[in-house]
């Protein structure tokens, strides 16, 4: 099916977000636009700091008390997220937009069984009575693998693995059906063998319900396996977008060429130093009009010293941020 074709559930527009620090701003996202359709599984990769967590907690207005949102719109549904009221957002978080967090251990309350927790979404978000939502919770247990659920709700975060905790948190973020789920690198966290089995969940999971996901991660074989569609991210922008094929065998920005560069090629005949992407990403107060990646890229010219470069459209559906691409284009 054809994006003209299908429904745009998520459309992102100029999105600015700074950061305040006593009297300055910093700007961590820098005007990035996107759109997320109906059914479809969106990868969002990066170095640690490139604006990935940042700019999916916008979504929801999930940001700390200091970040600003300078500019842009975030439609969800055909909703501006960034005007809705306190009561709005509550009824759009865990209800039709849910998010599954890195950490499991920090994410669920110590302190509180896994059935108390479980059972605070569907109080929140549905007209339940007690019967139904311990029927509902056994049914979301069972659904994500949980074996022995009865006895398991009774048990207290300390008591599960951090893949089973993973999947408690699943389970919470589809207590509703959302429309929306966000992945914030659920697998960081866990063993290979857990990693995959947790892709093969939410594959199946999306499948089952048709929810849009948006998953997070910097591991470039997590987004092989699950993805559609990917965006690299780099210093708070969007350096290259396009679908799973167009990012791992047509790359056009030597951020992404960096990346896949970086990845152990375990197929190799004979062992190969991994090739990392030399120096360090740059403080963001400290940018100005250059592009970002211009000291740390092996193609920079005179132009990306001076100049942020335009998004340049390389192929239907394929864009990239970069000089080298224009000129290209050019020709």
């Amino acid at each position: 099916m054809s994006e003209n074709e299908r429904r745009r559930i998520l459309e992102i527009r100029d999105l600015t977000i700074s950061f305040r620090a006593k009297k300055e701003l910093i700007p961590t996202i820098r005007s990035i636009s996107y759109d997320l359709y109906e059914g479809e599984v969106l990868g969002i990769v990066g170095e640690s700091g490139s604006g990935k967590s940042v700019s999916s907690n916008a979504i929801f207005r999930l940001l700390p008390e200091n970040a600003v949102i300078e500019s842009g719109s975030i439609l969800f549904d055909g909703r501006n997220v960034p005007e809705m009221s306190p009561k709005e957002l509550q009824a759009l978080r865990g209800n039709q937009i849910a998010e599954i967090f890195q950490d499991p251990m920090t994410s669920l309350d110590p302190l509180f069984t896994i059935e108390y927790q479980l059972a605070e979404v569907l109080k929140k978000h549905t007209n339940y009575d007690k019967e139904q939502r311990r029927a509902r919770m056994i049914e979301l247990l069972n659904l994500v693998g949980i074996n022995q659920p009865e006895h398991r709700l009774k048990q207290y975060p300390h008591e599960f693995s951090g893949g089973m905790r993973q999947r408690v948190m699943i389970a919470m973020a589809l207590a509703c059906e959302p429309k929306l789920l966000i992945a914030d690198e659920p697998t960081t966290a866990l063993d290979v063998t857990i990693q995959a089995q947790i892709v093969e969940l939410l594959k199946s999971l999306k499948e089952r319900f048709g929810m849009s996901i948006i998953f997070i991660t910097h591991d470039l074989g997590v987004i092989a396996d699950i993805c559609d569609r990917v965006l690299v991210m780099y210093a708070g922008e969007i350096v290259e977008s396009g679908s799973k094929r167009q990012i791992f065998y047509e790359h056009r920005h030597p951020y992404t060429e960096g990346l896949l560069a970086s990845i152990p090629d375990v197929d190799a005949d004979e062992k190969k130093p991994l090739i990392p992407i030399e120096g360090n990403p740059p403080e963001m107060a400290l940018l100005g009009e250059e592009c970002a990646f211009a000291r740390r890229c092996r193609h920079a010219m005179k132009v990306c010293a001076k100049r942020k470069p335009p998004v340049v459209s390389v192929a239907p559906g394929h864009e990239a941020r970069c000089w080298k691409c224009v000129l290209e284009a050019e020709v």
